[in-house]
């Protein structure tokens, strides 16, 4: 491939890459990435990661080093989960650094939320054409988010899953996950306090069998869980279902992949600016697939925050 021009060559780059991210395939597809992003962008170096947080730390030290404009990532939700908290813990680096996501997870949210298709060589193809979007980033608790923070029976799932269950069922990993908690999660009384799009603040309590608070639309690999979101719009978009039988929670998960689940009347819907959640108890919840611990959930947003090479997709700025 033709370097697209002279000053993109002079900038340099870091990939991070995750060995283990989805089917265990990112060494297989290195080469591919690696000559492709030379050959447009000029420098760059590599960062394979071997343990948790190696991704946060060489992200942070990109960001820290003041000499890179891209940060490419190759690897699912939960890799670039950790890239964007490591740019994070530098002051401006997000006004610096675009980011390029090459989908190498399981899920791949994001990435579709992004306009990427999960064929490497085309969403390298897209990488390169270097249409970029300002993308909202969501804080939980001072942890960062891009595409879904959700709780409850999402984040037991999520637990469930881990990477050698991702390595030998791909996407079905979801299901298996999901099927050995579904009989044993118990509902949670929440408190919930937010301020909606329209800046009015609203209060309930109910007993949650789950929640995401989503950037974007899909969750779980595919799952349609906030169908109207849009990840440049400002606004976080908050799915509340209540406690129900478990055969009942069966079906309506079922209509979750088309988004028809927005239909049932114990599924609650709003737009927010800011959101918060007191649980009776503490439970697991997680940061685009990255599972925590805690009984108190404060969410907010930084709107346009991150910049990412992109497709075609739906996006607020047009």
């Amino acid at each position: 491939m033709k370097k697209r021009n002279s000053e993109q060559a002079n900038m340099k780059s870091r990939l991070i890459i995750n060995p283990v991210s989805g089917t265990d395939s990112a060494p297989d597809h290195l080469q591919t990435i690696n000559a492709a992003l030379r050959a447009a962008f000029g420098e760059m170096d590599i960062v394979m990661t071997v343990g948790a947080n190696d991704a946060a730390e060489a992200a942070e030290a990109a960001a820290r080093a003041g000499v890179y404009d891209r940060l490419f990532v190759a690897g699912g939700d939960g890799t670039l989960n950790e890239v964007v908290n490591g740019v994070g813990r530098v002051a401006g680096a997000f006004e610096r650094i675009t980011f390029g996501l090459v989908p190498l997870g399981t899920g791949n949210d994001f990435a579709s939320a992004l306009g990427l298709p999960e064929e490497i060589e085309a969403a390298i193809e897209i990488l390169l054409a270097g249409r970029t979007v300002l993308t909202d980033v969501g804080d939980l608790n001072n942890r960062r988010f891009v595409n879904v923070s959700a709780g409850g029976f999402i984040a037991e799932v999520s637990d469930a899953v881990n990477p050698q269950l991702k390595s030998v069922a791909g996407k079905l990993a979801y299901l298996v996950g999901g099927a050995q908690v579904l009989f044993d999660y118990e509902p949670v009384r929440a408190d919930v306090r937010l301020v909606g799009d329209d800046g009015r603040a609203v209060e309930r309590t109910l007993d949650v069998q789950m929640f995401a608070v989503c950037n974007s639309r899909m969750v779980g690999g595919g799952r349609l869980i906030a169908p109207h979101a849009l990840i440049d719009d400002g606004l976080l978009d908050v799915c509340l279902v209540e406690a129900m039988p478990t055969l009942e929670f069966v079906g309506l998960l079922t209509s979750v992949s088309s988004g028809e689940h927005l239909a049932d009347e114990r599924v609650s819907y709003f737009r927010a600016r800011q959101l918060e959640l007191s649980f009776a108890r503490t439970i697991k919840v997680n940061t685009d697939g990255e599972v925590l611990e805690t009984d108190h959930c404060r969410y907010t947003l930084h709107p346009r925050a991150a910049r990412f090479l992109a497709g075609d997709a739906p996006f607020a700025e047009q």
